[in-house]
């Protein structure tokens, strides 16, 4: 399918970027035993680039949950993909771009559904493109087992932040890691619940990332 040609082309090109990214010009003036390229600056050298190459792929297991032990061919998939999508959303360039990006990234349905949104060149394009596949930002409607769980005040993994609000209510505090746009945030609540002792002040944190829920604790 031409879909899919597209996409594994865009995979392809944004692991490139990931080497590419630590070589620097690709045209030295400079003799390559010198360790500096034509800028002047410092070379990283190929034990350096495939580290970094290993850091990158290590950073997106992590973020999966992935033990070493579950690297099986669908899971070392995953990582690839989700490593590349890393490596693209680093190209990103102007605020515009980003905000539209990050803020219906959280309902996209999968890396490769993200990548194959910022494989498409320009805003409008982008915008048309969530369209026509219903990726609608917060308007998203909840799904049916997201819905049952916000009309029972519950939370669970990968709820977005607006799921969270419609179950929980507005949170007492908000901290911000990083820059806004990236969704990744801490969310306070209190609540009074009774007990043997009378009712007593139970503190809720939810951890996001980007814009998704990644864990919760009761203090």
């Amino acid at each position: 399918m031409k879909y899919a040609s597209s996409l594994n082309a865009a995979v392809s090109a944004a692991l490139i970027l990931l080497g590419l990214s630590q070589v620097g010009c690709a045209g030295m003036n400079r003799s390559r035993s010198s360790g500096y390229d034509s800028g002047g600056r410092r070379g990283d050298s190929p034990g350096e680039i495939s580290s970094q190459k290993t850091r990158e792929r290590l950073a997106s297991q992590r973020e999966l949950g992935f033990t070493d032990d579950e690297m099986n061919g669908d899971n070392r998939s995953l990582v690839a993909d989700r490593t590349a999508l890393r490596a693209m959303e680093k190209q990103l360039e102007g605020k515009r771009e980003t905000e539209q990006y990050y803020k219906n990234k959280p309902y996209m349905r999968s890396d490769r559904e993200r990548m194959a949104f910022l494989s498409v060149d320009g805003f409008d394009d982008r915008a048309a493109w969530l369209e026509k596949r219903g990726v609608l930002g917060a308007k998203t409607p909840h799904t049916a087992p997201i819905q049952a769980l916000v009309e029972i005040n519950d939370i669970t993994l990968g709820m977005t932040k607006q799921a969270v609000r419609d179950s929980w209510g507005e949170p007492e505090l908000v901290e911000v890691a990083g820059n806004p746009v990236y969704g990744n945030e801490r969310w306070a609540y209190s609540e009074q619940v009774p007990s043997n002792e009378g009712y007593l002040t139970e503190h809720r944190l939810v951890y996001f990332e980007s814009g998704r829920v990644v864990g919760w604790e009761k203090k």
